[in-house]
């Protein structure tokens, strides 16, 4: 087998990656290559591999590298955000190239790199989640902070906290923003989920305490420990389930943003790519999590067994400088 690894270096976006999100990007590429990498059978080639010596990568357009890789792999593993639709644009590309797609479907990546659609799925399905409402929508009474975020932003990218609905619509008004959207805040305990899901089913890899400070009514992404919250009433395991039941086309390693409030669970947001806890993945649950994805080409019978390994691991991520992604 012949896999391939994109690292977020700009893509065919309008304008450049943050910085945060290559930063983390690069932590993630070095993961997941070694992890590909140590999986028998797998030979690993990048776009850095295949650009031609001697000539610089600018002399090629992102794209012609990019159809050079996926001609160049049997099996392409896309690591790249949501947001702006490049996930799910690149998604489509490796699809329309003829090539398996170690991710989930296009469909699921549109879904999951918007707030409200996913929102609107996860409620569908049962699960709970954070309600999320545009700007000119109408918003529940009451007093309480609340949270403005890109309606199509991944983790803490340009996320704010406000004191009350009324300053966070001021915000909106006076910044002439687009394209957000606004979440009333729910006080509680954040973590996530590192799941890999197939065909409507999931199993749960880690259950992740995340690390989130706000500066300057800013959300930071400090980090995660992995597997650094416990479940031992199960809840974890059932939201799981519950989150892959309701986006039945997410495939291979998906990251689920959760709050542990004081009525239970509920979903934040929904990740079809990896995430920051993915580099502590491996050493936590002492099994490859790549070679895990791989074999579930071979259908839901290869739905590995629950880990009985669930070591702490802290993956730090500097990211006062700017927001990172989760």
């Amino acid at each position: 087998m012949f896999a391939f690894d994109y690292v977020t270096e700009g893509g065919p976006t309008a304008r450049p990656l943050p910085h945060a999100f290559t930063q983390q990007g690069a932590m993630l590429f070095d993961a997941l290559l070694a992890d590909l990498g140590a999986v028998p059978g797998v030979e690993v080639c990048t776009m850095a591999t295949l650009d031609a010596p001697g000539k610089p990568p600018a002399a090629r357009s992102f794209g012609e590298r990019f159809a050079a890789c996926v001609q160049a792999a049997d099996a392409v593993w896309p690591l790249a955000p949501e947001s702006e639709g490049l996930l799910e644009h690149l998604s489509r590309d490796i699809l329309r190239g003829k090539r398996i797609l170690l991710g989930s479907a296009p469909g699921a990546v549109r879904v999951a790199g918007s707030k409200l659609k996913v929102a609107r799925a996860l409620a569908e399905g049962g699960v709970a989640t954070v309600p999320t409402y545009r700007p000119h929508a109408s918003l529940p009474e009451g007093e309480g902070a609340w949270v403005v975020k890109p309606e199509d932003g991944a983790g803490c990218l340009d996320t704010r906290l406000f004191s009350d609905r009324a300053a966070a619509l001021a915000w909106i008004r006076t910044s002439a923003a687009q394209g957000y959207v606004l979440q009333p805040f729910v006080a509680g305990k954040l973590g996530s989920l590192s799941l890999i899901c197939c065909d409507g089913t999931a199993r749960l890899l880690a259950r992740n305490q995340e690390r989130v400070a706000v500066r300057d009514n800013r959300f930071h992404f400090l980090g995660s420990t992995v597997n650094g919250l416990t479940d031992a009433d199960g809840a974890l395991e059932r939201l799981a389930q519950q989150v892959a039941a309701a986006l039945p086309t997410l495939w291979g390693y998906v990251g689920v943003d959760i709050i542990l409030s004081e009525r239970g669970a509920v979903v934040l947001d929904v990740n079809p790519r990896l995430t920051a806890a993915y580099a502590g993945l491996h050493a936590s649950i002492g099994c490859n999590p790549a070679g895990l994805v791989i074999d579930l080409l071979k259908g839901p019978a290869a739905m590995p067994a629950p880990p009985t390994r669930h070591r702490t691991v802290s993956v730090d991520v500097g990211s006062f400088p700017g927001d990172a992604p989760a």
